[in-house]
């Protein structure tokens, strides 16, 4: 595992910076008899404290993720690391992922696949659309960094996020929340749930929340940007047995808003050079004002397109959820439904000139089994499983470009078949030293039809047929031994781990003059990731320090691309060649004081393409723009350290608390596309809160997003014309009720 000079000298940096931060903040141990709670994550497909789990992982609770300010899948980017979200081009509720340099920047295409797994309460969620999620009555989110292949489903490349909702049982509760804020934000949510008789539980949840536009649009007048969403869950629990336990759960959330805001901008640098996002400048107004005439952009025909831009993300998850437990081991299933529909209508430039929509419907179902247990004296715990996935999607697409109107229609048929069996078992050679050993093979069966009509010439009707086959084999080796401790040291856990990921190849589905790449494909991604990582507690647990190392080799990275075909621009996905990303990642959290806690996460990455296919959009940077290709989303650093402070205070005759914490986020540059043209230059974001509880039961909180008003171009493309900024400083003054 090699490690450059320029590695060594940044990652020297990283580790004076943490050191600066907690320096700043020392732990007195004096202070407080109190210790950090424990966390305990399903990471490994049972209850464990994060502490013992051998491998990186994030965990929010509720109650951080209240902190934070968790309103949508997005926020996750500021706190875990390696981690980016960046918005995607067509609407709010699709976002382009990226963890440890695997990335998918067409969120939104039927046939995209994701570089790590999404989960909601262990089902399987497939499609992207609707990947900025809103969900009810979250009660933790984990995110686990590095393939997954031997635990979970498919697509674990470089790891899996889970949303896990609330379960009822035993405990009754009942919370709900309002609030309302500048740019008329408004939000409302209740959740209650608790028994329903001797052998039943269940639960109910839904939230609402919205706003008005932050921006103009100047052809028309009328506000941009404006929301509404709701979502809901129910669920039901059958515990009236030691040995059998079933849980039936239904969400649906409906997002409707008017597209991304996609500005039109002019850039200050020559076209065959690199762009900064501070080298934009909105060519009419601000950074959320768009100039988009009202009028028919689908020529009478069968185009998506809208009159103004639009959205609208629908989506239903059910599941099924049974265990046994047979004494020495446990038998579960997981049944899982997704119904998906999304419909989008975008200006890609801001001003009229280049329109894209997709009306995609999307049908999935999974079945995962799992047999966890343990053997040998308690020394060996073992999971096996099998999973399957079939995937039913539809895609209606239209473009139009100005110069010559309605341009073309594509329709999109795409099934996938997905079969997988897999396990892992971790075995207690001594108390202390554990050995994990896993192994997962996978199938993959695509089809796909697609049909393609040119609107502005006469031009017969293309249709294109193919299909794909993949299959892989997905090994995990792991050693990882707890330390004797004593002193200030209450916990150390040693780890170190070797696997592979696995991510399935695919079409593309982007076609806007012709049908030529859609006769193209795009084979798996594959890495090997090695790991050497710290978990550690200190002070009496006041002091969680967990931080690991990893180096990863990518095969066939994937990503997407604008290349020229004919003259016209063509957006392949393509299998780019070979890239290394290594990067030292932290998480800390300290009671510093009585009442005060301080939290830092910080990535520290350096990524670089060892080989490069030289027709890639990557390699072709060197004679384009005259550098050196990056691997995009891969920024030298970045971190968030901010604290919560709650303390008791004296307000007439009622137990009152005063609560408060802020946290600031910055992120290096970085590159954001195949193409290398476009740098997003660093920028920061400060976020804050201040409430006060009264009784335990009630609480007024007023929030701040954003509090500098700072003004950062995140995306865009300088061949479609338009950019988006991230939202500009929000506030808002929620009351909460908890019993």
């Amino acid at each position: 595992m090699p490690c450059t000079n320029r590695t060594v000298t940044r990652i020297s940096r990283f580790a004076l910076l943490t050191g600066t931060i907690l320096a700043a903040c020392p732990v007195h141990a004096q202070d407080t008899a109190r210790g950090l709670e424990e966390i305990v994550v399903t990471a490994q497909r049972r209850e464990q404290s994060l502490q013992s789990v051998p491998i990186p992982v994030s965990a929010l609770s509720r109650e951080q993720l209240q902190n934070r300010q968790f309103t949508e899948g997005r926020e996750l980017e500021r706190y875990v690391p390696s981690l980016k979200l960046s918005y995607n081009i067509t609407q709010p509720t699709n976002l382009s992922p990226s963890l440890r340099g695997s990335t998918q920047q067409d969120a939104s295409l039927a046939v995209a696949e994701s570089p790590f797994g999404i989960y909601v309460d262990d089902v399987y969620v497939g499609r992207m659309n609707g990947n900025n999620m809103r969900l009810a009555d979250v009660e933790r989110v984990e995110v686990l960094r590095g393939p997954q292949g031997t635990l979970y489903g498919r697509n674990t490349l470089a790891g899996a996020i889970k949303f896990i909702s609330r379960q009822p049982g035993d405990e009754t509760w009942l919370n709900a929340a309002a609030g309302y804020g500048n740019y008329d934000q408004y939000e409302a949510s209740a959740s209650a749930g608790g028994p329903l008789g001797d052998a039943v539980a269940g639960s109910l949840a839904i939230q609402y929340n919205g706003r008005n536009g932050f921006g103009t649009n100047l052809a028309t007048g009328r506000n941009v940007g404006e929301e509404e969403n709701w979502a809901g869950r129910a669920k039901l629990r059958y515990m009236g047995s030691d040995n059998f336990d079933a849980t039936v759960s239904i969400s649906y959330a409906d997002s409707r808003n008017e597209s991304a805001i996609n500005v039109n901008g002019t850039i200050s640098i020559p076209a065959d050079r690199r762009f900064g996002s501070r080298d934009i400048r909105p060519t009419r107004g601000g950074y959320y004002d768009i100039f988009h005439p009202d009028r028919d952009y689908s020529g009478g025909g069968r185009s998506p397109i809208t009159n103004q831009p639009r959205g609208d993300t629908e989506q239903l998850i059910g599941s099924v959820s049974l265990s046994y437990d047979f004494g020495g081991a446990v038998l579960k299933s997981v049944t899982g439904h997704v119904d998906t529909e999304d419909f989008f209508s975008s200006d890609f430039s801001g001003n009229g000139a280049i329109l894209g929509a997709i009306d995609t419907n999307s049908s999935q179902w999974t079945e995962e089994l799992q047999l966890q247990g343990a053997a040998f004296d308690d020394k060996l715990d073992y999971i096996l499983g099998a999973f399957y996935l079939d995937e039913q999607s539809t895609q209606n697409v239209g473009w139009f470009f100005s110069f010559v109107g309605p341009t073309s229609n594509s329709f999109i048929d795409v099934s996938t078949e997905s079969y997988s069996v897999f396990g892992q078992a971790e075995y207690a050679i001594t108390s202390q030293f554990r050995l994990t050993g896993g192994l997962r093979w996978t199938r993959d069966e695509k089809d796909w039809q697609f049909d393609f009509r040119l609107l502005f010439a006469p031009v017969p009707p293309d249709r294109v047929v193919d299909e794909l086959r993949f299959e892989a084999w997905t090994p995990k080796f792991g050693l990882d031994y707890q330390v004797d401790t004593s002193g200030i040291v209450d916990s150390l856990l040693l780890y170190t781990t070797a696997a592979r990921g696995f991510k399935s190849g695919g079409f593309n589905g982007i076609n806007i003059f012709d049908a030529s790449v859609a006769r193209s494909n795009y084979g798996p991604e594959t890495n090997w990731t090695y790991e050497l990582g710290v978990k550690s507690e200190f002070f009496g647990n006041r002091l969680r320090f967990n931080t690991n190392y990893f180096y990863n080799r990518i095969d066939d990275l994937t990503l997407n691309a604008l290349v020229t075909v004919n003259g016209n621009p063509t957006f392949p996905v393509q299998n780019a060649g070979k890239a290394t990303i290594q990067g030292l990642e932290l998480e800390a959290s300290a009671i510093l004081v009585e009442d005060l806690n301080a939290f830092v996460t910080a990535t520290f990455l350096d990524g670089a393409f060892r080989d490069l296919d030289p027709t890639s959009a990557p390699a072709t940077a060197r004679t384009t723009l005259g550098v050196v290709p990056e691997t995009p989303q891969t920024a030298d650093y970045s971190f968030t350290v901010g604290f919560d402070y709650s303390r008791d205070i004296s307000l007439g005759s009622s137990d009152a608390t005063l609560d408060f914490g802020m946290d600031f986020y910055r992120t290096d540059d970085y590159i954001i596309a195949s193409n290398n043209d476009f740098r997003i230059d660093a920028y920061d974001r400060i976020n804050g809160y201040v409430g006060i509880g009264i009784d335990g039961r009630w609480e007024a909180r007023v929030t701040v997003k954003n509090l500098e008003n700072n003004q950062s171009f995140i995306t865009g493309s300088r061949g479609l014309g338009a950019f988006i900024a991230l939202p500009p400083r929000t506030y808002m003054l929620n009351v909460n009720y908890r019993m």
